[in-house]
Parts: structure tokens; C-alpha cells; sequence
């Protein structure tokens, strides 16, 4: 490589000189510096080449050296006689500028070269786009320390453009670096804790395991939020080494609790990028965890859309490691990223979490209603799993369970615990409440919503006669919060409220539970609006205060009659698009079990599984049982019935002497009476076997 123009430069004869680019050291800059008097007008630029390293890992060390004389030739560029220009190290450059009768030159000379330096370079034949960081400072003995606080800055919040130094960025600055000093001694110091935060299964209201959370117990400041702390441990690296600590921590309370005879616990932990980004991670993991002897299938690694989106290649390879060793894997705060659809198909991922700003206004926004429901749907369509964060109420528990959604966090369970804490939390058997896991038995609902307590005490009065469930909200955000709750049929709303117009109220209540028939009953109206909500399908019917009893009577009712037509009309579309899944699964079922047949028992086979396939059609249960009791043949719908079940129904049968029907019942553990007819299966007064069929519920 040819070394930079002299034209532009001093004379450097005697200084030591850097072989590719022909330019002094930081030595030579500093003995200039240290030569400048007090009223010297000068300047300083560091300039910065991002994504150096990059850089030589895809086109080679050569194209790099390519890159590094052609980032100098440019600046050389901006230089003049009188001005010294510096290799500091690898990737960074120091240009002195003499400013004297100069005034505000250096921005315009910073702009300039770093427009120059954006250009595209041709290195190795190919046309290249390699940004650079500048950071500016005017004069004085710490010119080079300036310049270079303010490059620092630049890197962090301005890569690709400059930054100019001012006395706020020293605070700021010696602040992080005092930050990074004061976490290497709370590792030292053992300063972090583990910190516990419970989840429970929407179907069982059970606690189902923990998310171990990092804090940091600062001697004077106590607990430390993570986020003022946690990304200067990412930037130093020091991420590693307490990530580390909080498995080893997290993997022996876990231990603790399954050896206390809590076995169905699993314990998440959130990995950071360098994590990720550490070939040796993986096996770090192992053998932590074979170390301390918990089942691998209990741990749980959480990473976030970001961290997926820096290197996709990268993160999939250590996701497959990791997956092979039996961990699971989910990905945090989804929906605020990227939500790559792709990296969801080509990643092995367990579980998605929702984000807390999609599940705090879920019962009264409709876009998080519907982004939540999209997420959950989208989930449970490529087999995941879904665990919605940030829960703190019985109605978003309510709509979570609804949507079937299986896990939920939040402080509605409990905020992260210290371990003794976490611990007794576990003793006390906590569950979430058995009514908000299922909703009550159907009967017709009504929800009345208006702000005048007369007006719905009136209602009932009028109402209390029919057959009617009544619910009373006194606001629009009331009614949404029943309307979470409860399973409403028919809501009758004013159109005059503070905060929201029963509009507006009946507006969201169709974009939320669309199924709904909804109607205003209002003295006073906007009838340009309401007609508008009426065409647009969000109010079925408006009614007048004061209102005529009878009419008031039947239109409810006939909003009743309105949305028992839609629920048959939905229950029907409903089971036909069943009925079309399970066939399709039978068709898909039989095809591979086809393919797998032996040529030498296709025929045979073949047999079977076109039998099979017509007892599959059967709307009832039915199965063969060999004559010792074993099951030999089932269709699809007896597939919930067990094993033991049968033998406990054989041990009733009686003698095989005839293939007369006989009748027996079934009572589900907790559930379902069956009424069951067997019949024994004779050849020449053998006995071949006997046929069940789970006919109906027992009377």
C-alpha cells in the first residue's frame, strides 16, 4: 500500500510512522499538543471507522487494509499544511486542525468529511458502504481527551455522524465509567440477588414456575431498576459473567423447590445478546445444569425479538445447540419488535410472551384486544405456547382465559420475590380464582349501562320479571369491565355519559365482543352520529327516553331472539369447520400410516384402516376389546377414554355365552356418566372378543 500524500501533511522526519497508512502515532500528536500555546486557535477531530471488524470477517484482513489507507486518504483530504493527522490505533484516526481566523470551520470540516467518508469504496472489486463516528473538540491542553469523550458519545448515539464536545458529556460520561466500576465491585461484592416472579396456568389457576429477574442491592442507593444498570453490563461484557451467576442461582432454587415436592415447576431465564452471540454458551448451560442436577426440561431460556434480529444465523445456530440439550426456549416481549414471522418457522421456539402493552388495556382497546388475539391464535397455530406479562386484573384474566391463552404474569399473582419470600409465596398454595377459569352457565344476559342510578334502578324494576340476567354498569369503562367478565348477550346503553358516549362505548363493545346485540336508550342524541352508527353496524336499535314499557319490553326480547339466531348460525359454522378439521387430520393421518405400511402386510393393513377409517365417522365413541380386556381397535372419538376404564367395564361383563347387547355405565373421573352397550363377539361358540359403544349420557 502506498502511504498517504505528503502534501497534506507536516514534515514528519524522525517521527515513527504506521506502515500502512504512513502516518505518525499518538506520540507525535500529543508531543504537538503539548507544544501549543495557550492562545492557539486549533481544533481536534477522532474519527471512528464502524463496523471495522465486520468488515475483515466477511471480505479478509486485506480488504480491511484496503478500507484503513483509503479512510486516511480522505481525511488527508480535509487537512491543510499546517494541520497533523494521526493514526491512533486499528480502526481510529486524530486530525489537528490549525482554525486560527477559522471561526466555525470545524462543523463545516466535520460535515464535509463525513459525508466524504460515507461514500461507497471499492475494496477487492467490490462497491462497499462503510460508515464512520466523529467526535469535534475546540482547543486546549485536553484536546485529544475532548475529542475523544465526544467520538464516544458519537458511537453510541450518532454512528455515521459526529457529535461535538461539550462539559455535559464528561459528566455523563465519567458517570458510565463510574457506573461500570461500581457493578465490577457489586460482583465482587456479591451485591446482585435473584428476585422470583410467579406464573400460574390459566386452565388448573395453579403456579406453574418462576422467572428469575437479576437486581442489584447498591450499598447506599438499594435495589438498582434493572434498566439503569443492565445495558452498561451488556456494553462492558460483564453480562457474561453475572449471566452466569443468575443460572447457577436460578438453577439451585429450583432444585430447592423440587426436592420440597413442588414437581411441576419450571424456572425462565432471560439471556442476553453476548450470551447468545458465545459459541461456548451452550455448553456453559450444560453443565451448570448437569452440575447441579436439575432436569433439563425444567429451564426455560427467554430471548427478545431484538436480540434475534442482530444476527439470525448466529442465533439460530446456539438456539438449536441449546434446544438439543431438552431446554426450552421462548421469546420475550413479543409484538414490540420485529415479529418476523420467518425466524418463528425457522427457529426452535417453545413459547411466545406478550407483551405487557398489549395485555394492560386488552379489555377496553380494541387493538390490543385484537393483537393479542392475533398473537395468540398465530401461537397456537405453529404449536407454541403463549404466556401474556404484565396481568394485574381479574377482567384481563378473564379475556386472556377466553382467548386461551395458557399462561399469565403479572402483578395480579405477585411482584419478583426475593427466594424466602418466593418461597413461602409457593407454601401458600395461591391460586387463581376457580371463576375466572371458566365462565357460568349460559342464560340470557343483559347489561345496562347509564350514569343515573334512577334510570337503572327503573330498568330492573321494570325488567325484574323476565328471564334475564342483569348486569349494571354507571360508565362506558364500567360496562367494559363487566363485559370482560361475563358472557352479555344484549347490552342497553345511554347515549349522554361522562368520559364516553354510549356511542363511542357500544363502538368498542362491537369491535371487542362483536357477538353482542347492542342498543342506546337515550333522551338525547347526536342522530347524525347514531344513524352513522347504526349503517356501520355498531348499534342495532335506538330507543327513546322516556320509554313505553311494552316497546322497551319487546325489543329487548327481540334482541334476544336476534342473538340466539347468530349463536346456532355460528355453532353451526362452528361445527362444520370441526367436522372438515377432523376428516382433514384422518385423511393426513391415514396417508402417513400408508406410507409406513410393509409391503408385505399392505393388504392387510389396508384392511384395517379403511375399518378404522369408517368407525372414525362415528359420532360416539367405540372400541374392541380382546377377550382378556386389552383394547385392540378404537376410533378417533374414543381416544379419551382410558385404558383402566375398559378393564373396569370388563370386569362387568358377563359370560361370553350368547352376542346378545348388553348395557353398562361409565362415570369420568370428575365428569362425564356414559351409557355404554357391549356386546360379546362369538365364531363357533368362541369367544373373539367384545365391542363397546359410548352412546350417551347416562340417565
Amino acid at each position: 500500500m502506498n502511504a498517504v500524500s505528503e502534501g497534506a501533511l507536516p514534515d514528519r522526519r524522525g517521527a515513527k510512522v504506521d506502515e500502512l497508512t504512513g502516518l505518525p502515532g499518538r506520540d507525535a500528536l500529543l508531543g504537538r499538543i503539548a507544544t501549543l500555546p495557550d492562545s492557539a486557535e486549533c481544533g481536534m477531530l477522532c474519527v471512528d471507522i464502524d463496523q471495522l471488524a465486520a468488515l475483515n470477517e466477511a471480505m479478509g484482513l486485506s480488504a480491511g487494509d484496503q478500507l484503513i489507507a483509503e479512510v486516511a486518504r480522505r481525511i488527508a483530504a480535509s487537512a491543510g499544511p499546517a494541520d497533523l493527522l494521526v493514526r491512533l490505533d486499528g480502526d481510529a484516526f486524530a486530525l489537528l486542525l490549525d482554525l486560527t481566523g477559522k471561526p466555525q470551520s470545524l462543523e463545516r470540516i466535520a460535515a464535509a468529511m463525513v459525508h466524504a467518508l460515507c461514500a461507497p469504496y471499492l475494496l477487492a472489486g467490490r462497491e462497499v458502504f462503510i460508515s464512520a463516528s466523529m467526535g469535534a473538540a475546540y482547543g486546549g491542553r485536553l484536546l485529544l481527551q475532548h475529542a475523544e469523550t465526544a467520538l464516544a458519545r458519537a458511537k453510541e448515539s450518532a454512528r455515521g455522524g459526529w457529535l461535538m464536545y461539550s462539559e455535559d458529556m464528561a459528566r455523563s460520561l465519567g458517570e458510565y465509567f463510574h457506573l461500570e466500576t461500581e457493578l465490577r465491585q457489586a460482583i465482587d461484592g456479591e451485591q446482585f440477588l435473584v428476585y422470583y416472579q410467579p406464573k400460574a396456568s390459566c386452565r388448573t389457576g395453579a403456579v406453574t414456575g418462576f422467572e428469575a429477574l437479576l437486581r442489584w442491592n447498591h450499598p447506599s442507593r438499594g435495589i438498582v431498576p434493572p434498566s439503569e444498570f443492565i445495558p452498561r453490563l451488556e456494553k462492558s461484557g460483564l453480562i457474561q459473567r453475572v449471566g452466569a451467576w443468575v443460572l447457577r442461582s436460578a438453577c439451585v432454587q429450583l432444585k430447592e423447590w423440587l426436592q420440597a415436592g413442588y414437581g411441576d415447576l419450571h424456572m425462565a431465564i432471560n439471556l442476553s445478546l453476548r450470551q447468545l452471540a458465545d459459541p461456548d454458551f451452550p455448553d456453559q448451560v450444560r453443565d451448570i445444569v448437569e452440575e447441579i442436577q436439575v432436569p433439563l426440561d425444567r429451564i426455560e431460556l427467554e430471548i427478545t425479538e431484538s436480540m434475534l434480529m442482530y444476527d439470525v444465523d448466529q442465533a439460530e445456530k446456539s438456539l438449536r445447540r441449546l434446544k438439543g440439550l431438552g431446554l426450552h426456549l421462548s421469546i420475550d416481549d413479543f409484538g414490540t419488535g420485529y415479529s418476523s414471522l420467518s425466524y418463528l418457522k425457522r427457529l426452535p421456539i417453545d413459547t411466545l410472551k406478550v407483551d405487557r402493552s398489549f395485555v394492560q388495556d386488552i379489555t377496553i382497546d380494541p387493538n390490543d384486544a385484537s393483537i393479542t388475539r392475533a398473537i395468540i391464535s398465530m401461537a397456537h397455530s405453529l404449536k407454541l405456547k403463549v404466556v401474556a406479562e404484565g396481568v394485574e386484573a381479574e377482567a384481563q384474566i378473564a379475556t386472556l382465559v377466553l382467548e386461551q391463552c395458557e399462561t399469565i404474569q403479572g402483578y395480579y399473582i405477585s411482584k419478583p420475590l426475593p427466594a424466602a419470600a418466593a418461597s413461602a409465596f409457593l407454601a401458600s398454595g395461591w391460586r387463581i380464582p376457580p371463576q375466572l377459569l371458566g365462565r357460568p352457565a349460559k342464560e340470557r344476559t343483559l347489561l345496562l349501562v347509564d350514569d343515573e342510578e334512577g334510570i337503572l334502578m327503573a330498568l330492573r324494576r321494570l325488567l325484574r320479571r323476565e328471564d334475564y340476567r342483569i348486569l349494571c354498569g354507571r360508565s362506558g369503562a364500567e360496562g367494559l369491565e363487566l363485559l370482560a367478565k361475563n358472557d352479555v348477550d344484549v347490552v342497553l346503553s345511554d347515549q349522554r355519559m361522562p368520559e364516553m358516549t354510549g356511542e363511542e362505548f357500544l363502538r368498542r363493545t362491537k369491535e371487542l365482543y362483536p357477538h353482542t346485540v347492542r342498543m342506546v336508550l337515550s333522551g338525547f342524541a347526536d342522530m347524525e352520529s347514531i344513524t352513522n352508527a347504526i349503517n356501520q353496524g355498531a348499534i342495532y336499535k335506538f330507543m327513546c327516553k322516556p320509554w313505553d314499557e311494552k316497546t322497551l319490553k319487546d325489543g329487548i326480547q327481540e334482541a334476544f331472539q336476534r342473538k340466539e339466531i347468530n349463536d346456532r348460525h355460528q355453532r353451526m359454522l362452528s361445527d362444520i369447520a370441526q367436522a372438515n378439521d377432523h376428516l382433514n387430520k384422518d385423511n393426513q393421518s391415514l396417508a402417513v400410516q400408508l406410507d409406513a405400511q410393509s409391503h408385505t402386510a399392505m393388504i392387510s393393513q389396508a384392511a384395517l384402516y379403511i375399518a378404522q377409517e369408517n368407525l372414525n365417522q362415528l359420532p360416539v365413541p367405540v372400541m374392541g376389546l380382546d377377550p382378556s380386556g386389552l383394547v385392540v381397535l378404537r376410533n378417533e372419538a374414543a381416544l379419551s377414554i382410558p385404558q383402566q376404564a375398559c378393564l373396569d367395564l370388563a370386569a362387568q361383563f358377563p359370560p361370553a355365552l350368547h352376542s346378545q347387547p348388553f348395557h353398562l355405565e361409565y362415570q369420568e373421573p370428575g365428569g362425564r356418566r356414559w351409557q355404554v352397550m357391549a356386546r360379546h363377539l362369538l365364531s363357533e361358540h368362541q369367544h373373539r372378543g367384545t365391542v363397546l359403544a359410548f352412546i350417551g349420557d347416562a340417565k
